[in-house]
Formats: C-alpha cells, structure tokens, sequence
C-alpha cells in the first residue's frame, strides 16, 4: 500500500528543494563568472536576476524589501511603468544604477512576477546565460518543461521569448522562468528575465 502524502508535508518538501534550487542557480552563475562576462549588459542582467528574484521566488514583499536595502530608485514616469509593470495595480518599478548602461527592476501590476530589464544587452549573452542556469537545476524531484520558445519579426529585427515552468511533483503550481531578447537595441529594453508564481497560461 502506498503511503499517502499530507499536503502540510508535501508543501514543505516542495519549499526544501524551490530554495534548493535557488542555491543552485546561484551557484551557477557565481561558477560561470568568465562565462557570463563577455557581455556587460547581459551579465549585469543575469545577475540582478539572480540576486533579486531568484531568492525571492513567489514573495514580492521580499522583492520590495531588497529594493529598500538597496535604495533603488522608483521610476514614476507613465511611459516605462507601463512596459515594465503593465496592467494592475499591484506592481513597482525602479532604477539600477551601473556604469554598464540602463537597468531596472519591477513587480509585473497583475501577477507579480520579478522581472529584470536592460536597455541594451546581448540578445546571444542573454539567451546563453538564461540556458545554462535551467540546464543546471535539472535533478530528481523537480519537473522542468518548455512552456514557450519562439522568434518573431519586429521592428527591433527578431524577437525572442522562452519559457521554462519548473515545479516539483506534488505541487499544483509552478515557476515561471522567462526570457524575452530582441536582436537589435533601440527599443524600452533589449532584453528581460522574469520569474512568476502561476500556470502556464499567465500573463507576465
């Protein structure tokens, strides 16, 4: 006879190995400094993503209280928080400062995704760094799909969205990892990371 799971004891497997994984990813990144360096832009992205919304998977109140120990400046301007917070009211947006070029941090206004933008970024960099931290958190106990891989054409030349879900076995929700690059720069970002709580079929 198989022995049933409590959800209770199912939720705190499924917390163990989500922040198992965020060690992970981070171990990544920190192991592939050289890798991740050939582009400032897209190195700088990868790894505000890392460090402030990988830890914080689900918890936007966290997101916000590492803005404040940052002292990240709020963006207020209609134009951008339209971009990178989107429709709903629960959302923020703000500056990065860095010598590399143009950053910002948001909470999405509907879901409350943790996204991450660069005005300019290697689309190629970003892709490449995004792979290499999914590729490394593959292991027994968490399930990790494609949701989403596509390029269209855009004024910004070709554009890139790729989505993993990533959950473990015995939860009814996952995490969104997702990516969006375009080919050439000119546009409000060349390159995103985000990270949501929800199904596939959210809007980031």
């Amino acid at each position: 006879m198989k022995a049933r799971v409590s959800p209770v004891a199912g939720n705190r497997y499924s917390v163990r190995v989500l922040k198992q994984l965020a060690l992970s990813i981070g171990f990544i990144v920190s192991a592939s400094h050289g890798a991740f360096a050939a582009d400032s832009g897209a190195s700088l992205v990868t790894r505000l993503f890392v460090n402030a919304c990988v830890p914080n998977m689900g918890k936007p109140e966290q997101v916000r209280a590492w803005v404040n120990e940052k002292h990240l400046p709020a963006i207020t301007a209609d134009m951008p928080l339209s971009i990178f917070v989107g429709p709903g009211s629960k959302g923020g947006a703000w500056f990065v400062p860095s010598d590399s070029g143009s950053f910002a941090l948001s909470i999405r206004g509907t879901t409350e995704a943790c996204a991450v933008w660069a005005r300019t970024a290697d689309p190629g960099e970003v892709e490449s760094n995004f792979k290499k931290m999914m590729e490394g958190v593959a292991r027994p106990g968490i399930e990790m799909s494609v949701v989403e891989d596509k390029t269209v054409p855009t004024a910004s030349g070709q554009a890139r969205s790729l989505i993993y879900k990533i959950k473990t076995p015995d939860s009814p929700v996952g995490f969104l990892f997702t990516m969006l690059t375009a080919e050439r720069p000119g546009g409000a970002f060349q390159a995103s990371l985000q990270l949501a709580k929800g199904q596939e079929n959210s809007n980031n």
